[in-house]
C-alpha cells in the first residue's frame, strides 16, 4: 500500500494539517504560518513558529495554535522571521523543512537555513533543530500563540537552566468565546545563556520569569549545532504535562519517538488493506484512513478539566453535524468499541451539562448547525447492536430535545417547533432546522422503542411527520414559513445570501439540499415527485446544478438505489467523487470537517454507502479488486472483491454475500459486522441487478 500524503487538501479548501500526530491525540505539532488556512498552515507560505494544537480540516474562524516555538540564527525583530524551504517533507508521526532567510534579511542572518524536524506521542511534541555553523542559535517561544482567537493571558518561568513550564489562557476560535487554558512543560537537552519575556503588559527585560497577555520568550544557546526539545501539553496542570513526558517520552530520544509514531500508524493502516486499482486511489486510500483517524482528540479520563469523567471523554467534536453523515457510521462498522465509547462521552456530557452538545470543544458547547446529532449516534448505535443504555440516551435526548433552551443557538431547540409544528422565518435557517428535527425526532423515537416506550415512539413519530406541513409541491422540496404559518418565497436552487451559512432559511445548503437529507422521508419524497422516473430526473438536474459543495448532499448520487437504478448511483458517484476529491495540495474542494469527506471517499471506494441512523448499506462498485478491514473485535475481516472491469463506468452486475447470492444492493450491519465476504461482479453494461428490491424504509 502506498505511503499516505499529508500534504493532500492543505491548500485550495480542504484546509488539511500536515504535522505529527498520532490517532485521536492530543497534540498536533505543526508549521504555524503568517497567511494561512484554519489549520494554521498554507503551503510556501513565511513560518511563525511551530506549535502544538491544531483542528484538522475545519471551516470557520480557527482554533488553538497554541505554545509556539521557532528556531532563530540571530535576535530578530517580532515579525515574521523566516521561510519554509522547498525540502519539505511529511509522512506519518514525522515533519521536517529548512528554514531559510526571510528576503530582506539576508543570507547571513540565518547562515544558510535552520533544519527543523518534528515528531509527537499523544500528548506530547518533539523538536529537534539543526544550526548551521558560524551564527549563534536562538529559540523563540510564543506562549500566547493561537489561531481564530486571542490571548488573555500567560504565564512563563524558567524553573532550571533546562526547563520552561508555561501557562497560555485564550479566548475564542470557532463554535464558542470561552476561555481556555494550555499547560506545557518544555525540557531542552542544552542549558540556555541568557533568556529574556515581553507582552502586552510586560516589557522586555532579562529575566527568568514572564507574564502578561501575548508573552513571548527568547533565549540563546551559546555554541551548539543541535538542540532537542520536548514539550509536554495539558488542559489540566503543568504536573500533568509533566507526568506525559514522563510516560509517552520517557528516555527515548528523537528518532525512537519518531520511529514509536510511524510505527503505530502502520498498524493501524494495516488494517485497511486493498489490491487492484491505480496508484493515485492507493495512496488517497492510506489518506484519508489516516485522516479519518485524526479528530477528535481522545481525552480519556485524565485530561478533562471541566468535569469529573468516569467515561472516556473526547475534544473537539468539531463537530457532529458534520460527522453523522458518513464518519460515525463507519467507525460504528470498523471500530464498535470507539463507537460505544463515543455514545458513552455523550451521554456523560449531557448528564453533567444539562445538554447534548452537537459540538463540543474545550468543555463547552459550540455552535448549533443543525438539530441534536446524538440521536443520530444512538439510534445507529442501537440498531447495531452497540453496548449503549437506550433508558440513559432517551432522557439525554430528551433533557436536550424538550426543555426550554436559555440559548438555542448552543443548547437544545429553538421554541416553536414543538407547539406550532415549524419554525418561522423569524429563526435564522428556520426550514433547515425544521428538516433537521424532524429526522431526529424519527431517530429518537427508535431508541424510546428500544427503552420499552412505545408511547413515546409513536408521538416522536408523529411530531417528526410535521415537517409536510413546509413541503412545496410546485419546488419539490420543503420551504419556509412566516410566523403565521404561511409559505414565503424561496429560490430551492440556491442561498438567498453571499454568506451562505446565515441563509434566512437553510443552513449551508439550499432547499434540494435539505430535502434529500431526510432519509427516512426518501421513500415518500420520491413519490411526491411523481415516482421513480421523475425523482431520477431531479436527481440529474440537482447533480448538474448544485453537486457537490456541502456534507449535507455528499450523499446524493447513492439515492438512485431508491428508484430502483442502483447502476446510476455508481455512475454519478464516480464522476462526482473524481471531480471534487483528487491528489494533491488542492484535492478537495472543501472542509474536511471531522472526516465527512474522507468518508465519503473511502465509502465510495468500498462500494457501502452508510445510511445515516439505521443500520443499513447501500451497495454500488468499489475502486478496487479486493478490499481487506479488519474490524475491531472480530476474528474474520471485511472482504470486498470484484471481478470484472474497474473503470469509471463500472456497474455492479451480480452479487454474493458469503457465496449466496445477493440480488439486492443493500445490506444490513448483523450480515456483514462479524466480518463477511462481499463479492461483486462489475460490468460497463448495466443488469438488473438489485433493481427488484429497493432499500427499506429507515
Amino acid at each position: 500500500m502506498n505511503e499516505p500524503d499529508l500534504f493532500h487538501a492543505v491548500d485550495g479548501g480542504g484546509n488539511c494539517f500536515p504535522g505529527p500526530c498520532l490517532p485521536f491525540s492530543l497534540v498536533r505539532l505543526g508549521p504555524d504560518a503568517v497567511n494561512h488556512n484554519t489549520t494554521g498552515y498554507a503551503s510556501g507560505e513565511d513560518i511563525r513558529h511551530f506549535s502544538h494544537l491544531h483542528v484538522v480540516g475545519a471551516g470557520g474562524q480557527g482554533r488553538y495554535g497554541n505554545i509556539g516555538i521557532v528556531p532563530l540564527g540571530f535576535n530578530g525583530d517580532e515579525r515574521n522571521i523566516s521561510q519554509m524551504g522547498s525540502d519539505e517533507v511529511a509522512t506519518p508521526g514525522y515533519y521536517a523543512t529548512t528554514l531559510q532567510p526571510r528576503q530582506g534579511f539576508g543570507e547571513m542572518a540565518l547562515g544558510g537555513g535552520i533544519r527543523c524536524e518534528l515528531t509527537s506521542t499523544p500528548r506530547c511534541g518533539l523538536h529537534r533543530y539543526r544550526f548551521p555553523k558560524g551564527l549563534e542559535p536562538h529559540l523563540r517561544f510564543n506562549i500566547g500563540a493561537c489561531i481564530g482567537g486571542r490571548s488573555v493571558a500567560g504565564q512563563a518561568k524558567w524553573i532550571d537552566s533546562k526547563t520552561l513550564v508555561a501557562r497560555s489562557d485564550v479566548r475564542g476560535g470557532w463554535g464558542h468565546q470561552e476561555i481556555y487554558t494550555v499547560f506545557a512543560r518544555i525540557e531542552l537537552d542544552r542549558e540556555i545563556q541568557s533568556s529574556n519575556f515581553m507582552s502586552d503588559t510586560q516589557e522586555p527585560s532579562s529575566t527568568r520569569r514572564g507574564f502578561g497577555p501575548n508573552l513571548r520568550g527568547q533565549v540563546s544557546l551559546g555554541d551548539v549545532d543541535e538542540v532537542n526539545l520536548r514539550v509536554g501539553i495539558s488542559f489540566v496542570s503543568p504536573a500533568q504535562a509533566q507526568r506525559h513526558l514522563e510516560e509517552e517520552v520517557g528516555q527515548r530520544d528523537f528518532d525512537a519517538v519518531r520511529q514509536g509514531a510511524s510505527n503505530t500508524w502502520k498498524e493501524l493502516l494495516r488494517r485497511f488493506r486493498v489490491e487492484g486499482g491505480s496508484e493515485e486511489d492507493q495512496r488517497l486510500w492510506s489518506t484519508l484512513w489516516m485522516r479519518l483517524h485524526t479528530m477528535p482528540d481522545d481525552l480519556g479520563t485524565d485530561e478533562v478539566p471541566w468535569f469529573n469523567a468516569k467515561s472516556r471523554q473526547f475534544n473537539n467534536l468539531f463537530c457532529l453535524w458534520d460527522s453523522v453523515r458518513c464518519a460515525n457510521s463507519l467507525f460504528a462498522l470498523i471500530d464498535p468499541p470507539l463507537a460505544e465509547d463515543l455514545c458513552h462521552s455523550l451521554m456523560e456530557i449531557s448528564e453533567q451539562t444539562g445538554w447534548l452538545p452537537d459540538a463540543w470543544i474545550l468543555g463547552a458547547s459550540g455552535q448549533i448547525q443543525g438539530g441534536c446529532s446524538s440521536a443520530v449516534l444512538f439510534s445507529e448505535a442501537l440498531q447495531k447492536g452497540l453496548e449503549i443504555d437506550p433508558v440513559r440516551a432517551l432522557d439525554c435526548l430528551d433533557r436536550t430535545q424538550e426543555s426550554p433552551s436559555p440559548d438555542p443557538k448552543l443548547f437544545g431547540r429553538h421554541s416553536g417547533w414543538q407547539e406550532d409544528g415549524f419554525l418561522s422565518t423569524e429563526v435564522l435557517n428556520c426550514t433547515s432546522r425544521c428538516v433537521e428535527y424532524a429526522f431526529h425526532d424519527h431517530t429518537t423515537a427508535i431508541v424510546a422503542k428500544a427503552a420499552g416506550r412505545e408511547d413515546r415512539s409513536q408521538a416522536l413519530e408523529q411530531r417528526s411527520g410535521q415537517i409536510w406541513k413546509q413541503w412545496r409541491d410546485e419546488a419539490g422540496c420543503f420551504g419556509p414559513l412566516d410566523a403565521e404559518g404561511q409559505p414565503v418565497p424561496f429560490d430551492p436552487w440556491k442561498p438567498q445570501v453571499r454568506d451562505f451559512w446565515n441563509d434566512p432559511h437553510f443552513y449551508e445548503g439550499t432547499g434540494h439540499d435539505y430535502a434529500l437529507t431526510a432519509w427516512h422521508l426518501i421513500h415518500d419524497i420520491v413519490d411526491r415527485h411523481g415516482g421513480p422516473e421523475a425523482f431520477g430526473k431531479h436527481l440529474d438536474a440537482f447533480m448538474e446544478r448544485c453537486y457537490c459543495w456541502k456534507e449535507i448532499n455528499l450523499h446524493a448520487p447513492w439515492l438512485y438505489h431508491y428508484i430502483g437504478e442502483p447502476h446510476r448511483s455508481s455512475l454519478a458517484l464516480r464522476r462526482i467523487v473524481d471531480a471534487h476529491l483528487q491528489p494533491g495540495r488542492h484535492g478537495m474542494s472543501d472542509n474536511e470537517d471531522m472526516g465527512a469527506w474522507s468518508s465519503w471517499w473511502l465509502s465510495a471506494a468500498m462500494g457501502l454507502c452508510p445510511v445515516p441512523g439505521s443500520d443499513l448499506y447501500l451497495v454500488g462498485a468499489p475502486r478496487f479488486e479486493r478490499i481487506e478491514i479488519d474490524i475491531k473485535g472480530c476474528d474474520a475481516p471485511l472482504v470486498i472483491s470484484t471481478q470484472g472491469p474497474l473503470s469509471a463506468t463500472s456497474v455492479v452486475v451480480g452479487a454474493k454475500l458469503d457465496r449466496e447470492n445477493l440480488e439486492r444492493a443493500w445490506v444490513k450491519h448483523a450480515e456483514i459486522a462479524s466480518g463477511a465476504h462481499l463479492e461483486l461482479q462489475l460490468s460497463t453494461q448495466a443488469s438488473n441487478w438489485g433493481r427488484r428490491e429497493k432499500p427499506p424504509r429507515t
